[in-house]
């Protein structure tokens, strides 16, 4: 097995670009949306449904590239998709004023970046022969997409000094399509080869597969994902609601909120494998559930205190429910893609359906419902089958 340091290097840049992007979409492009052009919500929420319609493309290429060993045609999937990421960000960027062309290259570009991410993540796994190389490739990709979340956040908050002055949001737009240009470049320097494939056949005999744990993890998974109801309305509603100097405020702390939530990621991985990962998930999922309900009716800085609460349970849980969907499916792709894509199915009706009910009821209302949605998870949590093993720490 041959180490190729830099992979690294392409694995952290990958994961930077992909979250570049999803800020830019999520966490900016609602303001541009809302507070700038004023769009037709509705118009909105109907090409957003369309364009995250592309996301169900994961699941399909994630089995493909599972069962295609070939290195040479994971490579030009990759140096494909990397052009199309480029060409089709640059495109719906500078184009927000017409919605049509928006959604068509919004969902070109979450179909590129989906397939590249699971080419990636397949070329990841194939050459993590032992736990030490596991760890450290993970390293390398969670460190991309922190930097990549944070990145545009600091970016806006240096240039911006009038939200509504239309040039500098084209400079802001033109400086992450420049971020993002050596994309085009990955394919040239990754480095792999055929015997390099990890061939992970167990010895062990599985047990079978409960399938009532994969479909009330199937319903977990959808109403976890239902607080992406809040996604676009979130940023306007605070800009909106406290002001220009606020909102600026809030965008620099993303920074904080985003290495929170990766310090919740690394205690949720620290302390649930020394505990009952079923009644950790069933507690967290309460707490946030709450807090969620609570945060939008509060003052300013309540706000930002209980949002940092909020990051931490966020990973706590986000391990847990990995965990348990890689327990669930006895490692069988199909059934993990099966519940990932309940997931996706989230994204596709509760994004568009939070743009829809913005401009018919309050945004504190649209949050309090995402909170409901937890809590209504922690129903089907409880009913799943799931043995705790206590010298072990997990089944």
């Amino acid at each position: 097995m041959n180490v190729y340091k830099r992979n690294y290097v392409i694995y952290f840049y990958v994961y930077f670009v992909v979250q570049v992007i999803f800020i830019y979409i999520n966490v900016f492009l609602p303001v541009y949306f809302f507070n700038i052009l004023k769009v037709n919500r509705t118009e909105l929420a109907f090409i957003q449904f369309f364009a995250y319609l592309a996301l169900f493309i994961k699941p399909i290429i994630a089995i493909y590239v599972d069962r295609e060993s070939s290195i040479p045609k994971r490579k030009i999937m990759i140096g494909i998709c990397s052009l199309g990421t480029l060409i089709s960000f640059m495109i719906f960027i500078f184009n927000l004023n017409y919605l049509m062309i928006f959604g068509i290259f919004l969902g070109i570009n979450i179909a590129c970046t989906s397939i590249m991410d699971v080419a990636i993540d397949k070329i990841i796994v194939d050459s993590s022969p032992d736990e030490k190389l596991k760890d450290r490739n993970a390293l390398f990709t969670q460190l991309g997409s922190i930097a990549g979340a944070i990145f545009p956040n600091v970016v806006f908050y240096i240039i911006f000094t009038d939200l509504y002055a239309i040039l500098t949001w084209y400079q802001f737009f033109f400086i992450g399509v420049c971020s993002i240009f050596p994309i085009l470049t990955i394919v040239l320097f990754i480095k792999t080869n055929q015997q390099d494939i990890v061939k992970s056949e167990s010895e062990t005999e599985q047990e079978e597969v409960n399938l009532k744990s994969i479909i009330l993890m199937c319903i977990i998974l959808f109403l976890f994902y239902g607080e992406r109801i809040y996604e676009y309305p979130l940023e306007p509603w605070i800009l909106n609601k406290y002001g220009e100097a606020y909102f600026s405020l809030f965008i620099l702390l993303l920074v904080l909120l985003i290495i929170i939530n990766a310090l919740g990621l690394i205690l949720g991985g620290f302390i649930s494998s020394k505990l009952d990962r079923k009644r950790l998930l069933i507690i967290c999922s309460l707490i946030y559930g709450i807090l969620l309900i609570i945060v939008p009716f509060t003052d300013i800085v309540t706000f930002f205190i209980l949002f940092g609460i909020m990051q931490i349970v966020s990973g706590i849980i986000i391990i847990n429910l990995i965990s348990l969907m890689i327990g669930i499916s006895q490692k069988k792709v199909v059934y993990f893609q099966v519940m990932a894509t309940f997931a996706i199915l989230a994204f596709v009706i509760f994004i568009p359906l939070g743009t829809f009910l913005s401009q018919y009821i309050e945004t504190e209302l649209i949050i309090a419902i995402a909170g409901v949605f937890k809590l209504l998870s922690v129903i089907p949590i409880y009913f799943i089958e799931y043995k705790y093993d206590k010298n072990k720490g997990r089944k």
